[in-house]
């Protein structure tokens, strides 16, 4: 064989091969990229790129104490700028537990689990003094899970008043999909980074209020969270259903 063509041959095969090992690329779909751009703004979220199966949730969210500044896009404190962060909670025995600010007076606690999934099972609002449990808890970052896959769920969802626990103020149950939307490029104050993106969407009634939401957390490896839309008034929208869906995009680190 002429090594002019065994050469194009060799770039072909290894061409071919590339091909193959890369992963499906999933376009968002115009839904979604509608909401994710009147909340996060346009040109935030770009193109698609090449999905891989989720095999190390660390590696999306570290769990490691930190700071960051994010800008409010949207919702009611739009043009802000808020310190959040990912900060550990102790735990007997030894065992980990994570807090993680959405916003200034909402934290969601995080659990991994042995498999490795990060779960959320309960959001605090400090600021109206309430914590609301889902069992089961809130999918955040699942191992194992594929480009394009969704998981359905179904939960009850308990709002108590952290000045008396006891008292149950308002339940109900939810329906919900957890879905691993694809990898994207997305802009943000912070730089441009491969991301890959989870929708939350839930439906149901809690107390007389009927809940229906989406959220969206994007996810660029080794940096954890640098866009996400979620509810800026936890207790609002859980006890009366205002929305007050907010965009966040990292500014710094």
């Amino acid at each position: 064989m002429q090594p002019l063509v065994f050469s194009l041959l060799l770039v072909g095969t290894l061409a071919a091969g590339l091909a193959r090992a890369a992963g499906p690329v999933m376009p968002m779909p115009a839904a979604d990229q509608q909401r994710i751009n009147s909340l996060l703004g346009p040109g935030v979220v770009g193109q698609a790129l090449p999905s891989d199966p989720i095999q190390d949730t660390s590696v999306y969210f570290p769990l490691q104490s930190r700071e960051a500044r994010y800008q409010v896009t949207s919702g009611p404190n739009v043009g802000k700028t808020q310190v959040l962060g990912l900060g550990q909670a102790r735990r007997p025995g030894g065992k980990q537990g994570w807090r993680f600010q959405v916003s200034p007076s909402i934290a969601g606690f995080i659990r991994q689990t042995e498999e490795g999934d990060l779960l959320m099972p309960a959001v605090v609002d400090a600021g109206e003094g309430v914590v609301i449990v889902t069992t089961p808890a809130n999918p955040f970052v699942i191992k194992g899970m594929k480009p394009g896959e969704s998981r359905a769920f179904t939960q009850q969802v308990a709002v108590n008043h952290l000045d008396d626990p006891s008292d149950l103020d308002y339940s109900g149950s939810l329906s919900g999909t957890f879905t691993y939307m694809g990898t994207y490029q997305v802009t943000v104050p912070a730089g441009t980074f491969p991301a890959v993106c989870f929708r939350l969407a839930v439906d149901g009634k809690v107390g007389p209020a009927h809940t229906q939401d989406t959220a969206y957390y994007f996810f660029a490896p080794q940096t954890g969270v640098v866009a996400m839309i979620t509810q800026e008034d936890a207790t609002a929208f859980w006890l009366i259903h205002i929305d007050s869906a907010s965009g966040k995009v990292l500014n710094s680190k």
